[in-house]
C-alpha cells in the first residue's frame, strides 16, 4: 500500500509544532484530514483501470464511439488525481514554506545522518 496516511499525519504533526494550541482545524487545509487517503487513491486508481480496460477493448473493436466515452472517464479520473496530489503539494507547501512554518531552513551542504540508514538513489 502507499501508506499516504503518514503524510496527512505528519503534516498535523508538524503544524502542531507551529502551533501553541495543538487543535488542528482542517478547515485551513488542502487535504480532507478525515479521508483515508491510501483507500481513495486505491479506488481513483481502479476506477482508472477499468475505464482503460474499457478502452482498450473499444479500440480493439474499432468501436471509437465507446473509445472516446473511456476517454471521458480517464480524463476525470486523471483529474482527480492530479487534484489528489495536488492537494497533498499544497498542505506540503504550508507546512513546510508558508510564513506560519516554524521549521527550520535546511543548510547548505546539508547531509542526511547516517543513523537513519537513508539510501540515496
Amino acid at each position: 500500500m502507499t501508506e499516504l496516511n503518514k503524510v496527512k499525519n505528519a503534516i498535523q504533526v508538524l503544524d502542531g509544532l507551529s502551533r501553541s494550541e495543538t487543535d488542528f482545524n482542517e478547515a485551513d487545509w488542502s487535504i480532507d484530514y478525515k479521508q483515508d487517503l491510501d483507500k481513495e487513491l486505491g479506488n481513483e486508481l481502479a476506477n482508472l483501470k477499468i475505464e482503460l480496460e474499457l478502452l482498450m477493448s473499444a479500440i480493439q473493436r474499432k468501436d471509437f464511439v465507446t473509445a472516446k466515452c473511456a476517454l471521458v472517464m480517464i480524463k476525470v479520473f486523471s483529474l482527480n488525481l492530479s487534484n489528489f496530489f495536488l492537494n497533498i503539494f499544497e498542505d506540503i507547501e504550508k507546512v513546510g514554506w508558508s510564513e506560519q512554518s516554524h521549521l527550520p531552513d535546511i543548510p547548505e551542504n546539508y547531509q542526511i545522518p547516517d543513523h537513519y540508514n537513508y539510501r540515496k538513489k
